[in-house]
């Protein structure tokens, strides 16, 4: 199961952040993120596109999230403030950022934004209805990962 957001613009400066609940290893539920940044864009159609970017490790980047990190967009979620975190993966370091922010038209929203390295950024607004959908979104992905746990637990 995912959810995904896409959020391309004329200035072919837009991301598309996916949600999905897949496996380690391991073969537990976890959660992963992944963002890829905007390739080009058709003034005649008013869309975006985000495949040339596909295969470019460059252009986009894949993070997996435990629960307490789950657990921290919620609660910045439902109080609207920030969380962040920060995960080390070979010589990769990355930094997360979900953080409120007012929109020029006054309307609440929230940026979410990974950066690798320092130099290769992926950000994304969402807007408040967006955010709810992906609180739920989140819930659910802990229900799996706690259910599955319980009937790993028992057998």
């Amino acid at each position: 199961m995912k959810f995904s957001l896409y959020k391309p613009n004329a200035k072919v400066t837009g991301c598309a952040f996916q949600f999905k609940i897949g496996e380690t290893k391991g073969k537990e539920k976890t959660l992963y993120v992944s963002a890829i940044q905007q390739s080009s864009w058709n003034e005649n159609t008013k869309t975006g596109s985000f495949s040339d970017n596909a295969k470019n490790p460059e252009k986009n980047i894949n993070i997996k999230l435990n629960e307490n990190e789950i657990g921290g967009l919620l609660y910045a979620i439902r109080q609207y403030t920030e969380f962040s975190a920060f995960h080390t993966f070979d010589e990769n370091k990355t930094q997360i950022s979900f953080k409120p922010y007012t929109k020029q038209n006054g309307a609440k929203a929230f940026s979410f934004s990974i950066s690798r390295n320092g130099n290769q950024k992926f950000g994304i607004g969402i807007e408040l209805g967006e955010a709810e959908t992906l609180s739920e979104f989140l819930k659910f992905t802990l229900v799996q990962i706690f259910s599955e746990r319980s009937i790993l637990k028992s057998e």
